[in-house]
Formats: C-alpha cells, structure tokens, sequence
C-alpha cells in the first residue's frame, strides 16, 4: 500500500500536513509493510503554482505514484472527483504531521 500525504516542506514524516490538497508544497509518499511505515520519498508538487488547476495537476502527478489513499486538510472538488474515480481513498486530517496522518489512517482501516 502506498500513500500521498500533501505536506508543507520537506520534512517527510515529520512534515506538518498542508491545509489544501492542490497547493501543498510537496508530497510524502509513504510505503506501507504489513502494517508498519517503510520507505518515505519526498517530491515537490509540481503544480503548486498554477494560477489554475493546481488540485487537478497535484492530482494526476499523484495518480503517476500509484497510490492507494491520499490525505491532505481539504481537497478541492476536480481532485477529489478524479481520486474517487479511481477508487483512491481521501483522508482528511487537521494540520498534524504526516506521520500522525498515516498512522490514523492505518487506524482508520483496522476499525473499518
């Protein structure tokens, strides 16, 4: 399993989740074994600064990492109607750490 989590700097788990999806600074995509965090991989959001479509661009650059679930503070409705499409899971989290966001998330799974 592999997840996106929009973050604000390159901090990678330790990074504070970014507010809004689309104009995150960068992404920690963090890989999951078993039931535990393996290897975190740091990419900068390459559509951050579009004055138009940033949510739809962050999420297509997210879509080329083959995620399983993404979380962010918000996500605006283009990238969230693109994740649904492809059954790519939203988790919304306050400004807590990236790794709090995953750890929740795994959380989120056991009790489902």
């Amino acid at each position: 399993m592999k997840i996106a989590v929009a973050t604000d700097g390159e901090g990678g788990l330790d990074a504070v989740v970014a507010t809004d999806f689309g104009r995150g600074e960068t992404f920690t995509l963090v890989e999951i074994k078993g039931e535990e965090i393996g290897a975190v991989r740091v990419v900068a959001n390459g559509g951050r600064r579009a004055a138009h479509g940033a949510g739809i661009a962050a999420a297509e650059q997210v879509l080329e990492e083959a995620v399983d679930a993404v979380a962010a503070g918000h996500f605006g409705p283009h990238g969230e109607e693109i994740f649904r499409e492809e059954g790519v899971d939203l988790v919304y989290v306050p400004k807590v750490t990236a790794r709090e966001a995953v750890e929740r998330y795994l959380a989120s799974l056991k009790g489902a």
